[in-house]
Parts: C-alpha cells; structure tokens; sequence
C-alpha cells in the first residue's frame, strides 16, 4: 500500500463529501441543532404547557350531590394544593354539556349498599376534562380524609394511633449525580447510534451508489492504485465523515442536556448538580464512539455498494438503520446488564456500555471487551468489503434487485443456483421468522415452539429452492453415501465431539453465567419423553440445519469461493445462528466439520448423520447426566485440576485421532480440498 496514493485519494473523497450539501446538513447542521431542538425546545413547551394549565380556569359542576357544600369547602380550602383554579357551574343536563365540552368535568352520586357512591365524568380523549376529573379526584380523597378525622373524633378516639398507626418515607440513598445518569444511560444510547448511523450513511452512500450513478466508479478502477488502496480511502473519508459526526453529537447532547438539568434543578428550588462528575463518561463515549463509528462506516459501506443508484441505496440502508436503531433500545431495558457474553454482541455491547458509565459502573475489563471486540468487527466488516471491490461480479452486478425471489416462477430456468443476495435474504428470512414465529410459539406452547422453530429452519431453504426452480442434487449436495462414507461421519462425529467437549468446558469456566443461562434454558427440554426430545432436538435439526447451512448456504458459497473459504463463512453464520455466546466457537467448529465432511463425501446425508449422532449424544448425556455420573464418575469429570488433566489429555488424543482416521476414509473421494 503506497502512503502517498492513499492521501491523495483520501483528500480527493473528503473534498467531493464535503462539496455535497447534504452530507453538511446530515453531519453537521443535524448534530448540532437536532438535540436542542428536541431537549431544550420540548422543556421549555413542557414547562410553558404546565404553567398555562395551572394558570387555565376549569369548569366543573356537580348533579344531585348532596354534599356538594362540604366538597366545594374543601377544594377552596386546599386551592394551593391541588394547583389548579376550579369554577362551579350549574347545569341542568351535565351530561349533554359535558360531550359539547361546556364543561370539563361533573359529579354525580347514588346510595349504594347504605352508603354515597361518587362518581367523577370526564372525557379521557380532552386534555383540559382530565386535568379537571384529577383535580375532583384529589379533591373527594381529602374530603374523605377530613371525614375520617370526625369520625374519629366524634368516639373521642386518638386520632394518629387510629389513622396513623405507623410512620414511613421513602428515603433515596442514590446521589442526584447517580439518578440523572440512570436516565441519561437509558436514552443516550439510542440518540448516539442513531445520530452516528445518519452521519455514516449519507457519505456511505454517496462513495458507492453514488460512484455508480455518475459513472465514476468506473474510471476510478481504471487508475493506477490497487483496489485496497481505493477502497480504503473511501472508508476512511467516510469513518471520518461519522467520527465527526459522533463527536458533535456528544458535544450537543452535553449541552442540551446540561441545559434541562439546570432548568430542572432552578424549578426544584435551586438544585445543583455535578456535571464534572459525568466528564470520564463523555470521554469513555467519545473514545467508544469512534471505534463504533468504524464499524457503521464499514457495515453501510458493503450494503450500499449493491445499489446502482443513490434512491436504490436508501432502500437498502434503511432496514440496516432499523437494526442498529432497535438493537440500541437494550439500554432501556432494565435486566439487560453488561456481561462477558453481552460484550461480545455488536451495537448491543456498546448501549450496555454506556448505560454503564453514565450509571457510574467503570468495570475496564468490560471495557476493553467492548473496544477490541468492536474493533474487530471493524476489521472483519472491512475484509469483506474489500472481498466486494475485489469482485467485479459483485461490484457491477444488478444489486438486490437480481434476487431470484422476485421473479415470477414461470420465468425462471430451472437447474439455476441462487446467488449472494438469495443467500442473504434467506439467511434474514429465516432469522426474523425465528425470532419473531419461533420465539412466539416457544413462549405459547414451550417444547413445541421448538418443534415449529426447526420446522421453519427446514421449510424455508426447501421451498426457495423449489420456488426457484434450483437444482436440488447440486445445491443439496442429494447423493447415497457409501459405507466408507458412513464410517467416515461416525469417526469424524467421535473426533469432533471429544474436542468440542473439552472446547465447551473450557469456554464455560470463563463465561459461567452464559453457561448457567444456557442450561437453565435448557433445562426445561429436558422434562419431555426421550423419544420426543430424540426426534426434535436430534432429528429435525440434523435435517434442516444441514439443508439450511451444509445445503443451501455452503452451497451457494463454495460456487464463487474457495472451498476453505465457503466452510469458514458457513461455520462462521452456523455458530452465530444459535445466539450463544458460549456455544458460538464450538458451534463454529462443529459446523466447519460437517461443511468439511459434505464437500469431501459430496454427500448431505453424511453431514446429517454426524448432526444427528452430534446431538443424540449430547441430550442423551444431559438426560441422564445423574445416572452416568454415578457409574462412571472419573470419565465424566472433565474439570481442571491435577486428578483431572489426564482425561483432559487423553480426551484431546482420542479427537484427534478419530478425526484424522475420519478424514482419511474421505481421501478417495472425487472433491478435495
């Protein structure tokens, strides 16, 4: 990579951002006016609308109350109290008035069971009645206090020991600084992502879709610099474009909402804050931010370079900004916590982490996770990117508007293998059907919602393949194994289950509480009929987990890749499908070795026999976990410890000979690596 070149395409693509008044008005122009326009602007309409409601005079009238007297006492005695100014008004159909909005609220009462039934008429839909009916309503509650205390005192009774038996307050230990940080690490988060994302996406676009608009890309390719060279000029104009973003984001939201706390503490009555107290915090977040901002760039930059024009980019990015957007509302929920596994998860570690300093958490371990592990995805975001520029086919393709799926049946040849896009929007299809179908239905109807979530996960690659006409045999890789083939997935399960075994307990030791979690969810499974916990949780996914993954995605894959590649990328997506932190590499790696096996065998149904032993295996022994333990207590205590490395040792040399004696059993096969 040649320094020079680099600048000077750099400048060239900071000086064409910065030409486009757009990007200044989404960066520049937003950052700084949107907060206090929203902050600053909605305390002075809220404080402005209070003041003229309690200023405003309220019609109220009363209909057939015979203590109308007493009440109207009481409300002209407690007119400070209750805030707000009420007229009394006589009526003769204060219904008929009340729905012409003549009055804003009325009384009515009835004998019920010996005693006066109040009933206070209001219109929910009208601000004024139910400001009205709130103040009739605190208005009966302190009538009905005064009637106690002469009911009390016509026994001649003490009345505290009688109403007030007992004396309590709340008393709040948090300091002022703790409770305002609670409710800025709620809400921060989401306008921070938000804000960065509409600072990244503009520029992101405009370097891509753009360049292809114009017909500028083209010539760009044609100068004497490396695609790596180009690519990554553009990225870091674009990082640049959304660091600055970010940056102004935090600079206006500090100031707008330095500005509502000191109103606030004015109209409390002269409460000061500590604002210097919330400066490691801002810094923490400006430094998180631009690592956050990279990964945005990144992430928009590969999507948007699909589209062959700027409207068609915005129709792409927006379900992007909806993610990042929905993925920021974890901060408001109030269990979510920042934890080993959650600080591994993209945009939801960086919310956590915020929500945590504004709350004055500061654990730097954390801290680092969230930093290096956002880093990476950077990195990783910007291999793919760079994959894409390097890709003509991808580059110049038709973008997502050449999906199969949106062409009619009749047209489409058959034999045809799906392509990236079919790929990715299988891979969302299945995924929102999962969590939004699957979870549903797990939480209706428990162990069978797991029986519909693999249902889905075998239906969809089934019926996109059928839909377009696919051919079953090549992308299913649909072909009878032989025995050596059949004897090469057993050995290759043994090999891999050994090392998975080992790889899970490792893991666990570092992140208990995910592994705890995962059990507890787990757990429940585990009460239903071993036939039925076989058949669900062996054989359907040994089934349509390999048409999903081993199937349809490596499939697609490994047509434009190098067969390494395309078993990484699909391990890579199978360890991430089953949303566990703990089980994501050995998951991962389980799935590189059933993509390994498929290729070399050319067979699915080797990869679904080693699925299928892989979880048979696992149930059986969580099932009878109790049972086993007492029989054989050496062989299953896999923990660390002197007494224990021996098993350890011993469990890794079996794996890796069973993989080995696999592998070699597929060394006469037609495909190899």
């Amino acid at each position: 990579m040649r320094v020079t070149r680099m600048k000077s395409l750099f400048k060239r693509e900071l000086t064409d951002i910065f030409r486009d008044r757009k990007t200044l008005i989404m960066m520049v122009l937003v950052p700084l006016l949107l907060y206090p326009l929203l902050i600053v602007g909605m305390t002075l309409i809220t404080s402005a609308v209070a003041s003229d409601q309690e200023e405003k005079l309220y019609e109220v009238a009363f209909y057939q109350v015979d203590e109308q007297d007493k009440i109207k006492d009481v409300l002209e005695k407690n007119k400070e109290e209750l805030s707000y100014e009420l007229t009394i008004v006589s009526t003769e159909n204060p219904e008929k008035d009340l729905m012409e909005k003549k009055l804003d609220a009325y009384v009515s009462s009835e004998e019920k069971d010996g005693k006066v039934q109040y009933y206070i008429h209001y219109l929910s839909a009208e601000t004024d009645s139910c400001t009205a009916a709130d103040v009739l309503f605190d208005g009966m509650e302190l009538l009905r206090e005064e009637l106690r205390k002469e009911k009390v005192a016509e026994l001649n009774l003490d009345e505290t020991a009688v109403l007030y038996p007992i004396s309590y307050e709340q008393t709040d230990m948090s300091t002022k600084e703790e409770s305002m940080g609670s409710m800025l690490g709620s809400i921060i988060p989401m306008l921070m992502i938000t804000s960065i994302c509409l600072g990244a996406i503009y520029p992101a676009i405009d370097v891509t879709a753009g360049e292809k608009e114009r017909g500028t890309l083209e010539t760009l390719l044609t100068l004497p610099v490396t695609n790596f060279e180009l690519i990554m000029s553009k990225f870091l104009a674009v990082s640049v474009i959304a660091c600055i973003s970010a940056f102004l984001n935090i600079i206006s939201m500090a100031g707008a909402f330095g500005f509502m706390f000191s109103f606030l503490a004015d109209s409390a009555g002269g409460v000061v804050f500590d604002f210097a107290s919330f400066i490691p915090a801002i810094v923490i977040s400006i430094v998180i931010m631009m690592v956050f901002a990279l990964f945005v760039t990144a992430a928009c930059m590969c999507v948007c370079i699909f589209a062959k024009s700027f409207k068609e980019a915005n129709n792409y990015i927006t379900p992007v900004l909806l993610v990042f957007m929905f993925a920021s509302y974890s901060a408001m929920l109030p269990d979510f916590k920042l934890t080993t596994g959650t600080a591994a998860i993209p945009i939801i570690n960086i919310t956590l982490l915020i929500k945590d300093i504004f709350n004055f958490q500061y654990n730097y371990g954390l801290f680092a996770i969230v930093f290096f592990t956002n880093l990476a995805y950077s990195l990783l975001t910007i291999m793919v990117l760079g994959k894409i520029y390097n890709s003509e086919a991808i580059l110049f393709s038709e973008g997502f508007t050449s999906l199969k799926i949106f062409n009619k049946r009749s047209e489409m040849k058959k034999g045809q293998m799906p392509r990236y896009g079919d790929l990715i929007l299988l891979i969302c299809i299945s995924l929102l059907a999962i969590f939004y179908i699957g979870s549903y239905a797990t939480v209706k109807w428990g162990f069978w919602g797991v029986f519909v979530q693999q249902l889905i996960i075998l239906l969809i690659p089934i019926c996109y393949g059928w839909y377009m006409k696919t051919d079953f045999k090549k992308l299913f890789a649909i072909k009878i194994p032989g025995i050596k083939d059949i004897f090469a997935a057993i050995c290759v399960f043994a090999g891999g289950f050994c090392i998975n075994l080992l790889l899970s307990n490792v893991l666990s030791a570092f992140m208990k509480e995910s592994a705890e979690n995962l059990q507890t969810t787990f757990d429940y499974l585990l009460e239903q009929p071993f036939v039925l916990i076989v058949f669900v949780m062996s054989v359907m996914p040994a089934v349509g987990e390999e048409l999903m993954f081993r199937g349809f995605t490596f499939g697609t894959l490994k047509e434009k890749n190098k067969p390494v590649v395309a078993m990484l990328i699909t391990s890579i997506i199978f360890g991430c499908y089953h949303f566990s932190l703990v089980k994501l590499i050995p998951t991962g790696f389980l799935g590189f070795l059933l993509a390994m096996l498929v290729y070399r065998t050319g067979s699915i149904f080797t990869g679904m026999l080693m699925h299928f032993l892989n979880n048979f295996v696992s149930l059986f022994v969580s099932k009878y976990e109790e049972q086993l333990v007492a029989k054989y207590p050496d062989f299953m205590d896999l923990s660390f410890g002197l007494g224990q490395n021996v098993n350890l040792i011993l469990m890794m040399v079996i794996g890796v000979v069973f993989l080995v004696v696999g592998f070699m059993l597929t060394s006469g096969s037609k495909k190899k690596l």
